[in-house]
């Protein structure tokens, strides 16, 4: 994959995720203005999505950080990469 397309994909990660992420926030904002619970499994996942797609836009540039240092920098990334994924997956799982 080019440069520039990697970095058209993730423009566009970043994109879906502000959207996502502000359409799941106006809801819960809809929920506690009132008293209706709007769809809180759709809020749930929207939050995922969001969620999952700004840790992809923001692993590939750190990425790009960590490979230049080396060394205990690269090693502490993808430390982090692995627990950020581990927790998403088993929160998800068992507190939805």
């Amino acid at each position: 994959m080019s440069k520039s397309s990697n970095n058209s994909l993730l423009a566009i990660f970043a994109y879906v995720a502000i959207v996502v992420s502000a359409i799941a926030w106006l809801i819960v904002g809809i929920n506690h203005m009132t008293d209706w619970n709007l769809a809180p499994r759709l809020v749930g996942a929207l939050q995922l999505i969001a969620t999952i797609l700004t840790f992809i836009v923001v692993a590939v540039v750190a990425y790009g950080f960590a490979r230049a240092k080396k060394g205990a920098t690269l090693i502490i990334y993808w430390v982090i990469v692995i627990v950020f994924l581990i927790c998403v997956i088993f929160g998800n799982v068992f507190y939805k």
